[in-house]
């Protein structure tokens, strides 16, 4: 762990952990793929935002288990995997 305060520090850690995180369908990681949105850590939580790049793709089951397996690595502390809406069409249209 590094020597910022717990939640920079662990911020950019989870980050890091989820650029290792390798979707099974892309090869690339998560955070390549621009599937990470936000990341928030307190005391008891570390929360990431996510959206699904192929929704319905059973690989995208295997890339949130690695990601959970990956956050949990970090702290064992409770992981929360959000899965946003993905906007397909853009609003002007």
């Amino acid at each position: 762990m590094s020597d910022l305060p717990l939640g920079v520090g662990l911020e950019a850690e989870a980050r890091a952990a989820l650029d290792e995180v390798i979707h099974p369908s892309f090869g690339m990681s998560l955070i390549a793929l621009d599937m990470v949105r936000a990341v928030r850590v307190s005391d008891t939580l570390i929360e990431v935002d996510l959206v699904m790049n192929c929704p319905g793709c059973p690989a995208g089951e295997v890339a949130l288990a690695s990601a959970r397996q990956a956050l949990q690595a970090l702290n064992p502390r409770a992981v929360r995997l959000i899965i946003l809406p993905q906007v397909w069409v853009p609003p002007w249209e």
